[in-house]
């Protein structure tokens, strides 16, 4: 009985061991991973501004198309600012999300090699 328990003792140990085996292993690659990738955190931030100009030149651009269809060609029922400004945001999110999608492809193929 005493050497039963003693052998599911081993397999419970031997199971442990390889789940801490895997975890160091995955910790170690975290760790050379970040090594590699140092300037990570301003690429991070330097992508998130890169997205928001992506977004804000448009609707900006379009803002002042609208002001000038609504001096030059005013509507009584139409605010062209307001709907230049909205297909501005919507041109400059397609934008942005063209381009996350190539840079998430290139972090794939990245990461395949």
């Amino acid at each position: 009985m005493e050497r039963k328990q003693g052998e599911i003792k081993k397999k419970e140990n031997l199971r442990s061991d390889k789940k801490m085996i895997e975890t160091v292993s995955k910790k170690i690659n975290r760790h050379f991973w970040a090594k590699e990738k140092k300037s990570y955190t301003f690429e991070a931030i330097y992508l998130f501004g890169l997205i928001g100009w992506e977004i804000g030149v448009p609707v900006v651009a379009m803002a002042y198309i609208g002001l000038w269809l609504d001096k030059n060609f005013p509507h009584q029922y139409i605010a062209w600012a307001l709907n230049c400004m909205i297909l501005g945001f919507i041109i400059g999110g397609y934008n942005a999300y063209r381009w996350i999608k190539k840079e998430k492809t290139k972090l794939d193929k990245e990461d395949m090699k």
